[in-house]
């Protein structure tokens, strides 16, 4: 099925049409479109004429407010008549196929499904004939016949319930009765565009796209037959406009640059994005390589324009960092970067003489993104999956992304005294593991590997991080790495990290006398060959190990693993079978390790048992440590 709609609202709310309810873009890890409070809502977007396709969205509901639904609608011709899917908080949870005809709503088809306000779902409705189906993060549930209804846009109806959607996409099934196609970015002022073209099977545009391939030429006008390069759409692409890169490899022997000034702006981006989930490879292999102490070295894709929004590239074999990024405002969403010479994915200062924080880059969101197997030839010890460090300003921050097998640290987070503080940096659902060594074996005894390094020279920031997780990698699984200031870890779970030799901790956060920090929910496990946490500030239900001796806090208090009497009580070790599994998945993490949403899952690895008493012993009686399952 091919999508001829999609909408993620970066670009604001668009053409949707808002009857019931009270509706706004806002920020969850990304723009999503919520309506607020608990009177039933109702919004729609798209032809009506439409009879044939599907819809998936992502959806959370804030609070089910009793007995309650959020639906995703098809077919919708006003709020008295549609077909929907609905998450329903019956019995724990039921997913369902409804139907409004002149008013009166009925329940087509149920299934359970466990549900819990907060989390994200995939859901999808598939309308074809007479045939109706209902699927949850990409898994059929519900069958169901009807022929009530053969026509009608979609729809998103929250009824009686606060709810967030994203990620809207509507693919046709067979033929539709509509040639229009509508896409979520737009120029101007219209907000839309459309296509008189007989061919719904190809991608909707804004109406200034511009199409790019491995072999465009940089004259060519830059649509879908007459492709350009990529260089020449950078400079061409408006506010608001979107350069499409068909499927290849694309061979690059010099840095590409978007230079500061070319900006899209809050409500209109400029992107750039894979055609139609097509594989598009910047490879920067053939970039000369010099020793970074004497030279400077290109890197692949250099931002140094605010409100870029990249999407769904793959950039490789860069000399220096694989993506760097010295503007602000711009988001970079299930982009991957491998064997690059320096870090993965950078955020930094573009020039030496901005000297005052306000100048670095900031407020960027890297989303989904996966960093592996980079490696520097000089030393082997700078190569990071992603570093925000030296230089970058505020509002960074790492969503969803997988930092493994980098010859240095999977995050790397450094300052220094010369340069100062760089801004506060959030994660969230993010892993790191196996770094410190490449895939292949690359190693050097120099380099750092750890998961999570936060700081550097002494210098204090307040960084936060929220059910991340590392494992197996060569020293810490976190560390402050020098860092005073009040670093907040939450719902974080480290494990059987220090695979060098066994001298480092899976959590490091006491080597300033000054530390002050926050652990809440953090979960620290190991099978043997792990050096004692060091933990120092407020710790409320958490599970440290030290000295061959596990401590635990069921409750806020002040902590400090160098005295006795602040480590926590003493407990009993906890043991495997807390745990569905303690292997990781095997295959391609950007693959394995992510649901259909891009979001990062880890299956049932790390994932505590329904019988692990693990599950309530954090705050209020919460999961204790990461859920990622």
């Amino acid at each position: 099925a091919a999508p001829f709609f999609s909408d993620n609202f970066e670009s604001g709310s668009g053409n949707w049409t808002a009857t019931n309810g009270t509706w706004s873009v806002v920020n969850d890890g990304s723009a999503v479109y919520y309506k607020s409070g608990t009177n039933e809502g109702r919004a729609y977007r798209g032809d009506m004429t439409w009879t044939n396709y599907s819809v998936q969205a992502d959806v959370k509901i804030d609070n089910f407010n009793g007995s309650n639904r959020a639906m995703v609608c098809a077919r919708y011709k006003d709020g008295n008549n549609y077909y929907a899917v609905s998450l329903y908080n019956k019995n724990g949870g039921t997913i369902e196929i409804r139907k409004k005809v002149s008013g009166s709503s009925s329940t087509i088809a149920e299934a359970s499904a466990p549900l819990a306000a907060g989390t994200w779902y995939t859901v999808k409705i598939e309308v074809n004939g007479s045939t109706i189906k209902a699927y949850l993060n990409g898994v059929e549930k519900l069958s169901a016949t009807d022929t009530a209804l053969t026509a009608g846009a979609v729809g998103l109806v929250p009824y009686k319930v606060a709810a967030k959607y994203d990620n809207i996409i509507v693919s046709q099934i067979g033929s539709t009765s509509s040639s229009s196609t509508t896409s979520s970015s737009s120029s101007g002022s219209s907000g839309s565009s459309s296509s008189s073209s007989s061919s719904s099977s190809s991608q909707p545009t804004v109406s200034d796209a511009i199409y790019v391939s491995p072999s465009g030429s940089a004259s060519a006008q830059g649509t879908i037959s007459n492709p350009t390069t990529l260089q020449s759409a950078i400079t061409r692409v408006a506010a608001g406009g979107t350069i499409y890169m068909r499927a290849g490899t694309y061979s690059y022997n010099s840095q590409i640059t978007i230079a500061a000034g070319n900006n899209g702006s809050s409500g209109s981006p400029k992107t750039i994005q894979n055609y139609n989930g097509e594989r598009v490879i910047l490879d920067f292999s053939s970039q000369p390589y010099g020793n970074p102490s004497s030279v400077s070295n290109p890197r692949g894709l250099q931002i140094d324009a605010n409100y870029w929004y990249i999407k769904g590239l793959e950039i490789k074999g860069s000399a220096d960092n694989g993506m760097f990024i010295g503007g602000s405002n711009n988001k970079i969403e299930l982009c991957q970067f491998y064997e690059n010479r320096d870090s993965g994915l950078q955020i930094s200062r573009s020039l030496t003489s901005y000297s005052n924080i306000s100048q670095w880059p900031s407020n960027n969101i890297i989303l989904n993104c996966t960093s592996y197997n980079n490696a520097d030839p000089d030393n082997g010890e700078d190569a990071d999956g992603f570093a925000c460090k030296l230089t970058a300003g505020t509002g960074n921050q790492f969503i969803g992304c997988i930092s493994y097998n980098n010859v240095d640290d999977g995050w790397d987070l450094y300052t220094k005294s010369e340069t100062g503080a760089i801004g506060p940096v959030y994660f969230k659902d993010c892993v790191a593991f196996n770094n410190g060594m490449t895939t292949s074996g690359t190693y050097t005894a120099n380099s750092d590997g750890n998961g999570f390094k936060l700081g550097g020279d002494g210098i204090a920031v307040q960084h936060t991080l929220e059910n991340c997780v590392a494992f197996n990698n060569k020293n810490h699984g976190f560390t402050d790495n020098s860092n005073p200031g009040k670093i907040t870890l939450k719902n974080c779970t480290s494990y059987n990290n220090a695979r060098q030799n066994g001298g480092k901790s899976n959590f490091d956060f006491a080597r300033s006398s000054s530390s002050n920090n926050s652990f809440t929910n953090l979960l620290s496990f190991n099978t043997g060959g792990v050096s004692s946490d060091k933990y120092k500030g407020t710790a409320a239900y958490c599970i440290f190990y030290y000295s061959s001796k596990w401590y635990q806090f069921t409750s806020a208090a002040s902590c400090d693993s160098s005295q006795s009497s602040l480590r926590g009580t003493q407990i009993t070790a906890p043991d495997a079978s807390n745990f569905v599994s303690l292997t990781p998945p095997t295959g391609n993490p950007h693959i394995v390790m992510r649901n259909a949403s891009g979001g990062v899952t880890l299956g049932n690895f790390l994932k505590l048992t329904s019988s692990s008493p693990l599950r309530t012993q954090g705050q209020n009686g919460s999961y204790l440590g990461a859920s990622l399952g």
